[in-house]
């Protein structure tokens, strides 16, 4: 606590609110992108890419919320190239240019960062930690999914999804709890 109660006062402070909404509003894009392909089967325009720099600075967020050490360092090191691939990855799709090799690399580093978060700890850390986890299997799922159906790749997408938007919400909300030092 004393810890973030520090944090409050330099400017890491708007870094971790800008991450905790980051969090939910990249979520809420990788949900509706899910829901929108399960339904009429068409993935709406750039929120796949809109989604990826924003998991990046959810993900910078939730880092400066643990402990300094270099592990911290690493994590925000590899967010901010998840930010860096994921709005290469959107100005490609806005300008319709073909660098899927952009959105490899978000998604690469977003789970190296999420894989090197302490497994305790916050809330947000130890989701964000099991998030990456579990977005291995839940693509493995998705592709058996998808030998039935293609658009039943979403689900488990939906749930990663929704995950997302809890993370920065418990960002927000860790980062609220904590009173300001005087």
């Amino acid at each position: 606590m004393a810890q973030i109660a520090a944090l409050r006062t330099g400017g890491t402070a708007r870094l971790v609110r800008i991450g905790g909404a980051a969090g939910v509003v990249g979520g809420l894009a990788w949900v509706v992108k899910g829901i929108a392909i399960l339904a009429v089967d068409e993935q709406p325009p750039v929120v796949l890419e809109l989604a990826l720099p924003l998991f990046g600075l959810s993900l910078v967020g939730v880092a400066l919320l643990t402990s300094r050490s270099v592990r911290r360092t690493i994590v925000v090191c590899l967010a901010w190239l998840a930010v860096a691939a994921g709005l290469v990855a959107l100005v490609s799709e806005l300008l319709d240019l073909a660098w899927d090799e952009s959105i490899a690399a978000a998604s690469l580093a977003l789970l190296l960062g999420q894989l090197t978060l302490p497994r305790s700890g916050r809330a947000p850390a130890a989701l964000t930690f099991w998030l990456g986890v579990g977005t291995l299997p839940a693509l493995a799922v998705g592709g058996a999914l998808a030998e039935i159906d293609e658009r039943l790749l979403e689900i488990p997408l939906v749930c990663v999804g929704l995950a997302w938007m809890l993370v920065g919400w418990l960002t927000l909300r860790t980062w609220d709890a904590v009173p300001a030092s005087p």
